[in-house]
């Protein structure tokens, strides 16, 4: 068996992401959110992205789930190594998200604040939340950890910082999980699970880059998101320094 059989890289293009969700509405899913109330009667799915890579990517799921009319949440990072949130490419695609229904929330790094205890858990999220409401102009109720560890998996509070905590022992007792962590299916293949009749309520995680147009493995998945940023990156400032003349016409060099 082929690592792209074993690990079902083909179930991880954008075409297939938009089947999975039709997938999910067909077998009478409701989508939900972390703050609506649990209905065990109700057969429901909280769809969660955490936005670690690229929020271009993000922006294109967001747009699928909108064309068929469900709506999921956004985890958006204040201290990432790969994005900066508060430029003007990025803020415009957090409010484009937002604007197509979504619902956002704080993917929250312990590992920034070296934080070691709840106390000082608390305080940083409700440092964070502050930050991220103030300079987006939103207001948040919902927070996930970035990069768990077995100190976050141990913190099982509902809340923190008063914002939900989506990793707390409420969602572990009633929903099953599925995640792409790493770019594949860590523990249970996501097709699998949407058509398994004795799941009733599920919370999915899925990640951008973890996602491409084409069928490719996790590791070329990733490369191909960095090298599209620094394309639009490249070309956004040549363009910049252009409009400002700061560029003498081209001259060819042999």
């Amino acid at each position: 068996m082929t690592n792209r059989e074993k690990y079902h890289f083909d179930d991880f293009t954008l075409d297939n992401y938009k089947r999975l969700i039709e997938l999910a509405k067909e077998k009478g899913y409701q989508f939900i959110l972390h703050k609506d109330e649990f209905v065990p009667e109700r057969k429901d799915i909280i769809w969660r992205h955490d936005v670690e890579f690229e929020p271009d990517i993000a922006l294109k799921m967001a747009q699928i789930e909108n064309d068929l009319g469900v709506q999921a949440t956004y985890f958006f990072q204040l201290h990432s190594e790969c994005y900066n949130l508060f430029d003007d490419h990025y803020r415009g695609i957090f409010h484009q998200i937002k604007d197509l229904g979504h619902h956002v929330g704080l993917h929250f790094d312990c590992y920034y604040w070296r934080i070691n205890d709840e106390k000082q858990l608390d305080e940083f999220i409700t440092i964070d939340r502050q930050y991220f409401e103030k300079n987006l102009g939103v207001e948040i109720d919902t927070f996930s950890f970035h990069n768990t560890t077995p100190f976050t998996q141990s913190c099982l509070e509902y809340r923190y910082g008063n914002l939900i905590n989506v990793y707390s022992s409420y969602f572990k007792e009633h929903y099953n999980y599925c995640g792409d962590s790493l770019g594949y299916w860590r523990f249970d293949r996501l097709e699998e699970v949407l058509n398994d009749d004795t799941v009733q309520h599920l919370q999915v995680l899925t990640h951008d880059a973890n996602w491409a147009d084409e069928v490719l493995s996790p590791r070329k998945r990733y490369i191909r998101a960095m090298y599209n940023r620094a394309d639009r990156l490249i070309e956004e400032q040549i363009e910049s320094v252009h409009v400002l003349g700061m560029f003498c016409p081209d001259d060819d060099i042999d």
